[in-house]
């Protein structure tokens, strides 16, 4: 109850302050973005000074006063460092690297300052993820490090906000901002295994195994339902390596269409996930492969570029309305 009554507060105090962040592909902190604020061993440490500063007074001990105000000296000092272990620094957003559902995204980014301080314990992370990275930076120097972030599901991904604090040099006091880099990946469907494509559009069993047609072999694959029977390994399969289909490459190698209407037992999401597997296999396999998706087709082709391309498409594709 205590905090369903200070829920719209705290999620009033969020929008203020994310709308203050500094934005942009390349931050630089500065006065205006850094806060300050005493830890939980700076405030046992300022209740110590205050306790020694009392029993001085109390028992005008000049010894006490004096360490009292030692202990007092070494705090404000503190805060000068902790500041300075930030000020300065220049975080830049490198590069963001695809990856597909349920994996980690990678991101590169850069941290360099123009001034001649030696920074220490400095922490980045992304806002909510355990991953981080500890920067230890030399005058004048730059450092280059990856941070990762969490997926759930495909489309656009753009991470939370970067986190950057110290508590360097007591940890008395925590010293943080919040940036928010101009950084975006793409999150592909995650590859899940599925019927070979185009046998549910009509074509003969056959046909499908026209996929093979060359004249050199270049090796053996896994047999998968729908390619004919005449490419089957019977010799590997009474030696009890199990169904294997015989691959010939060719200038004869027929092209492959990965089409929508393929699987049409399948919801939206597994869908985009089996035509994913066949996108991958088609590459390893050097076969050209197409998409035909509704309102979308790409040619048949190969290559690192045309998988990138197509897995593209794959993530951001969504059907308004659509339940299948």
């Amino acid at each position: 109850m205590f905090k369903s009554a200070w829920r719209p507060i705290l999620e009033a105090s969020e929008r203020w302050a994310a709308r203050r962040r500094p934005k942009g592909r390349s931050v630089e902190l500065n006065q205006k973005r850094i806060f300050i604020f005493p830890s939980v061993f700076g405030w046992g440490y300022l209740s110590l000074c205050l306790v020694l500063y009392l029993i001085a007074t109390n028992y005008q001990n000049n010894l006490i006063h004096g360490f009292a105000f030692l202990l007092i000296a070494l705090g404000v000092l503190t805060i000068h460092y902790t500041f300075l272990n930030l000020s300065g620094l220049t975080i830049t957003g490198v590069k963001a690297y695809n990856a597909y559902a349920g994996e980690m995204v990678e991101f590169k980014l850069r941290v360099h300052t123009r001034n001649r301080r030696h920074y220490e314990n400095v922490v980045l992370r992304w806002k909510g993820e355990n991953d981080s990275y500890s920067l230890y930076l030399d005058r004048s120097e730059e450092s280059g490090f990856s941070l990762f972030a969490h997926t759930d599901s495909r489309g656009p991904f753009t991470p939370e906000a970067l986190l950057v604090e110290t508590y360097y040099p007591f940890g008395l006091l925590r010293a943080w901002s919040w940036i928010e880099l101009d950084l975006s990946s793409v999150i592909y469907p995650k590859p899940l295994k599925g019927r070979y494509p185009m046998l549910s559009n009509g074509e003969a069993e056959g046909e499908l195994g026209h996929q093979n047609r060359g004249d050199d072999f270049s090796g053996l694959d896994e047999y998968q339902p729908g390619i004919s029977t005449r490419h089957i390994a019977w010799k590997q399969y009474a030696q009890g390596r199990g169904l294997l289909v015989k691959n010939y490459i060719g200038q004869e190698s027929r092209q492959i269409w990965l089409s929508w209407d393929d699987w049409p037992d399948l919801n939206l999401e597994h869908r985009l996930s089996v035509i994913t597997y066949w996108a991958l296999h088609f590459e390893r396999q050097s076969q050209a492969y197409g998409l035909k998706l509704p309102s979308i087709s790409i040619k048949p082709s190969v290559g690192p570029e045309h998988l990138e391309k197509l897995l593209t498409a794959l993530a951001t594709f969504s059907i308004t309305g659509s339940s299948s």
